[in-house]
């Protein structure tokens, strides 16, 4: 079993990295095999839908993202949503070609969300991504999401142990509904 953390930290040493990290970690620690992908070291050119599909960048992804049984998917929250750099990377990988030699890559994966934000109250800034990609991608959305503000971090730069247990948590769940539904015996397409 293989779960990949797509992380989109706009920096290296911020919050929403460290929280990837540990992510990773945890995952580990359960026996999962990871895949740590970091947005900012790619610098992904704008999605175009045409020639993307020739490209490097969307040919590694495409890959590493099909061979994945589940994604964590670690981003800032940025007025009431996801970052950009996250959203480009889903319409990157959920993208299928126009001859449809390639198709979506994100069919089926079990997703977790792991976000972080300034305040209390952005906690749903997921949302409409996790329903646009169980409504199109059928994937199956981790309910136990991870949300950390300002005021989970101690002085000294810690996570509280409440976000800890969180992750500790989430990312169990991520690893055996991985687990469960490793023998399904259906696959999804482009569908209503």
């Amino acid at each position: 079993m293989n779960i990949t953390i797509i992380c989109a930290a706009p920096n290296k040493v911020g919050r929403s990295r460290r929280l990837a990290l540990l992510c990773e970690e945890r995952l580990q620690a359960l026996g999962a095999e990871t895949t740590f992908i970091d947005l900012h070291d790619l610098n992904l050119p704008n999605f175009d839908n045409n020639e993307i599909f020739a490209t490097e960048a969307f040919n590694d992804l495409h890959a590493k993202v099909l061979a994945s049984d589940g994604l964590v998917l670690c981003s800032p929250v940025y007025n009431w949503g996801i970052s950009s750099e996250l959203k480009k990377f889903i319409e990157y990988i959920g993208a299928t070609s126009p001859d449809g030699s390639q198709q979506g890559a994100l069919f089926d994966k079990v997703v977790s969300f792991v976000n972080i934000g300034g305040l209390p109250h952005s906690y749903t800034a997921f949302r409409e991504i996790a329903t646009a990609l169980m409504l199109d991608f059928k994937c199956i959305i981790n309910p136990y999401n991870v949300y950390a503000h300002n005021r989970h971090w101690t002085e000294e730069g810690e996570l509280d142990d409440v976000v800890a247990t969180r992750v500790d948590k989430s990312m169990q769940v991520a690893k055996e509904l991985c687990d469960k539904l490793a023998g399904r015996n259906y696959s999804s397409t482009w569908e209503i």
